[in-house]
């Protein structure tokens, strides 16, 4: 379920860096399958390893695949 857009207001910080971890999280995830013979052991270990500082800031018109991390109206 989408996040109502008045709580996504009410907790903008929060939800947008909830979203750009689930971005980096996406962007690792398509790199490691395409160079990876077990992408899922490799995206495990890459992601725990990554901190706050390795993020990147998602593009303004991506939207997260995590259904509970869309804003209302994002498909």
């Amino acid at each position: 379920m989408p996040i109502p857009k008045n709580k996504y207001i009410e907790l903008k910080a929060y939800f947008d860096f909830q979203r750009k971890k689930e971005y980096n999280k996406e962007q690792l995830k398509k790199a490691v399958e395409q160079i990876a013979l077990h992408p899922d052991a490799l995206f495990n270990e890459l992601w725990t390893k990554m901190s706050e500082e390795d993020m990147r800031e998602p593009h303004p018109d991506w939207v997260p695949e995590n259904e509970k991390l869309k804003i209302e109206g994002e498909e």
